[in-house]
């Protein structure tokens, strides 16, 4: 499947919300997604967290340098193939239908898209 949007989180120290952060983004209705998570050089278990994770939809990135918070998300901005973006940060949690109903508002309101 060809993802339609990306959700893109950026990760420094994540740890302990990381797990929710993540499993409430594989647990979408949606499906047609990837998950980007660019990891801001995390010095706790955050990065072995992400690569626990079998799910082919998640693709990570590893920070040289900590760049902070919105440079990490601008180099995950330049890495999205998809039009549209998701934003989720690593201590958030996600409605199950967050995506889905996100893309149906999109898909009902295609002026949002100009």
């Amino acid at each position: 499947m060809i993802p339609t949007i990306t959700v893109l989180m950026a990760v420094y120290n994540g740890l302990p919300y990381l797990h929710m952060a993540i499993e409430s983004i594989l647990d979408q209705a949606f499906k047609g997604f990837e998950f980007l998570i660019v990891n801001d050089c995390s010095t706790d278990e955050s990065r072995q967290v992400i690569l626990g994770y079998q799910d082919p939809r998640i693709r990570l990135i590893d920070n040289p340098e900590n760049l902070n918070q919105t440079l990490s998300l601008n180099r995950g901005l330049s890495e999205i193939q998809t039009e549209l973006v998701a934003r989720m940060d690593a201590d958030d949690v996600s409605h199950p239908k967050r995506l889905e109903r996100q893309m149906q508002y999109l898909a009902h309101h295609p002026e949002m898209d100009d």
